[in-house]
């Protein structure tokens, strides 16, 4: 408890008064017992609100899962103090303290209310069941090997890390609500899909193979993000990985960081992402994804893919209303006897030079 004391402030501004009645020639009385109480009882006052503004925890609201916040006299309302959800971990397998805490922070930023984790086993073929899962649960498959796992329940997603020689397989009656797969530093995976997946990250891991039975599974058709597609279905994100092969029913393509960073060597092992998409003529391809003006992540082509249509229905739509529209700057690297970029046929210095 604090000091029931007349305060040193107090003290200070009864000796400046005095100074300045000094000044004037009056006489200071000295504090009578009178002034002593009423400061005192002043000073108790400010001492109990204080106390009380910095009371914040106040009794347990069920309703909103947080702190009530006490209030002073004079205070304002607080916002309630909010707590993080609590994470339900089930393992099986060893793992350590720091592994288990490792992982339910990983599962507490995807939002996840429990968590199944198969962690450091070795030699097990298990088949995973609606008894250990279900359309909350996340599931961990954590520095396994040597494994074989088959999901044939619900799961709201996938993380995979640290494994190598492992095989996990989706059955057509399993479903990952999110769509998402995600995996981390593994070697030797082998991932059968049987079921829709919509992205599927793989960073830093050498010699995997995804398998998606169909295109029917391989993600979403209709994925359009702030008005620009990334991917009319499907997409694998891979970034760091040396002999990745990603399978769509029959078509293959082949995905090694060594084999770009001969290409391009602007590329980053660590940050530099490349796509595995379909493009508008139904070609399976790795690109590399660059970030646009506005932070959205595409490729190149089809962001030239997408100014053309955007050009294109605006001409349409100018030719309806009887509108003539100037022609799109044209790029400042043509030479004045190059074909005009606009495609009338004429010389460049003959048609869009002014």
């Amino acid at each position: 408890m604090a000091s029931l004391t007349v305060s040193a402030a107090e003290k200070k501004r009864h000796e400046l008064q005095k100074k300045l009645k000094e000044r004037k020639g009056d006489d200071v009385p000295s504090l009578t017992s009178e002034e002593i109480t009423a400061l005192t009882t002043e000073r108790l006052e400010q001492i109990k609100t204080e106390e009380a503004r910095l009371e914040k925890k106040g009794p347990w609201d069920e309703n909103t899962k947080s702190f009530k916040a006490a209030i002073g006299d004079d205070s304002v309302k607080a916002a309630p103090i909010k707590l993080c959800k609590a994470v339900n971990l089930d393992t099986e397998g060893s793992m350590n303290n720091a592994e288990k805490a490792k992982l339910a922070a990983m599962v507490g930023n995807a939002h996840a209310q429990s968590m199944k984790a198969y962690s450091n086993q070795e030699g097990v073929t298990t088949t995973i069941t609606e008894a250990e899962t279900n359309a909350q649960t996340t599931l961990v498959f954590n520095g396994c090997c040597d494994s074989k796992y088959t999901l044939e329940s619900y799961a709201a997603k996938i993380f995979v890390q640290n494994c190598e020689n492992v095989e996990i397989t989706f059955a057509p009656s399993s479903k990952v609500l999110t769509e998402t797969l995600e995996v981390h530093r593994c070697v030797s995976m082998n991932l059968v899909i049987k079921s829709r997946i919509g992205t599927l990250q793989i960073d830093q891991s050498s010699d995997c193979n995804a398998t998606f039975d169909s295109m029917e599974n391989f993600g979403n058709p209709s994925m359009i993000r702030k008005g620009r597609e990334f991917g009319k279905d499907g997409r694998v994100v891979w970034a760091g990985c040396e002999n990745l092969t990603v399978s769509i029913g029959e078509d293959k393509v082949h995905c090694d960081f060594e084999t770009e960073r001969k290409v391009d060597a602007t590329v980053n092992e660590e940050r530099t992402q490349f796509k595995v998409s379909y493009d508008s003529l139904g070609v399976l391809r790795s690109e590399k994804v660059v970030r646009l003006r506005n932070g959205f992540p595409s490729t190149k082509r089809e962001d030239d893919e997408h100014d053309r249509r955007e050009e294109e229905a605006l001409q349409g739509l100018a030719q309806r209303m009887g509108v003539t529209l100037n022609k799109k700057d044209v790029c400042k690297k043509c030479k004045p006897n190059d074909p005009c970029p606009c495609g009338s046929g004429k010389k460049f210095k003959k048609c869009c030079w002014n």
